[in-house]
């Protein structure tokens, strides 16, 4: 049994009669390159579209990629006043640890000042920083105040005694009144000095 003809078997009909120029190598070459030409026209608006698409994909991340930058920076934006307080919280302990510190140093000071400090000897006026001890005070005798003198300098609490006024004095029964000042020896200064 044999086959139809359009089983199998490939056949044209050009009703158009065969030019010369179409077998030709130029001919062949002019159609190669009108096939390569249509298929690189077709490949290059699929790759155009393929980089639209693409372009519609990489705007929907870029816009998304936006609006969570946003929300981050509302959240980190509400931490402000959380971050503000947590900063002014540290500079305040700050402040009271150095406080608390200083006043201790004022505080054993003070007690350095009352264990020398004979009947003999009283105060006028004491003045007390962190790194100074000023003292206006009266003696009640010249021997009183050079024991005391002597009891200053020797004391480790305090550096660089240096007496600023000597006087004769008759009130409150005293005989000399004095000004002395001194630093003191948990101050920073005096650390400062002794290195």
């Amino acid at each position: 049994m044999k086959l139809p003809a359009f089983f199998g078997h490939k056949r044209s009909i050009n009703l158009l009669p065969r030019d010369s120029f179409e077998t030709s190598t130029i001919g062949v070459i002019l159609e190669w390159l009108l096939v390569f030409g249509k298929w690189t026209v077709i490949l290059t608006q699929l790759v155009v579209m393929g980089a639209f698409l693409y372009r519609f994909t990489l705007d929907r991340t870029l816009t998304d990629l936006r609006k969570s930058i946003a929300k981050d920076v509302a959240v980190i934006k509400s931490y402000e006043q959380v971050e503000r307080d947590y900063i002014l919280a540290q500079k305040q302990i700050n402040s009271a640890k150095s406080t608390l510190s200083s006043q201790a140093l004022l505080i054993n000071t003070l007690t350095d000042i009352e264990r020398i400090t004979t009947s003999e000897i009283w105060y006028d006026r004491i003045s007390l920083s962190p790194t100074t001890l000023t003292l206006a005070a009266y003696s009640a005798s010249l021997p009183a105040f050079g024991q005391y003198l002597k009891t200053v300098q020797s004391d480790p609490l305090f550096k660089s005694v240096s007496v600023g006024k000597i006087e004769s004095s008759t009130a409150n029964g005293a005989q000399l009144q004095f000004d002395l000042t001194t630093t003191l020896a948990g101050s920073t200064e005096a650390i400062g000095t002794k290195k």
